[in-house]
């Protein structure tokens, strides 16, 4: 299974609404593609203009897919500039047993 947490901060002057005029589409859609696991849109308690995606995948495969899916191609490219520095994305593998 692969995890991906990616944070980003919106920029001054951009409200949570116009980011989830975009997100909200985004995530109901990637729940539905192929091998996703979990797909969230987080805020920040402590910063309410930090906010991070939570998505978790069956394999590289499906998030490929993913990557590809046209509601996908659409919504990154209108959420990059909305943010301060972009999106910092975190990728962790479950290769083990706990």
């Amino acid at each position: 299974m692969i995890r991906l947490n990616a944070f980003f901060e919106l920029k001054d002057g951009v409200s949570a609404e116009q980011l989830t005029a975009i997100t909200n589409e985004l995530v109901e859609q990637s729940r539905r593609d192929e091998g996703c696991k979990g797909y969230d849109l987080f805020r920040s308690t402590t910063n309410p203009q930090v906010f991070m995606f939570c998505e978790s995948w069956e394999n590289d495969e499906c998030l490929e897919k993913h990557s590809a899916a046209p509601h996908f191609m659409s919504a990154v490219p209108q959420i990059g500039p909305l943010t301060k520095d972009g999106l910092k994305i975190e990728r962790y593998d479950k290769k083990f047993k706990v």
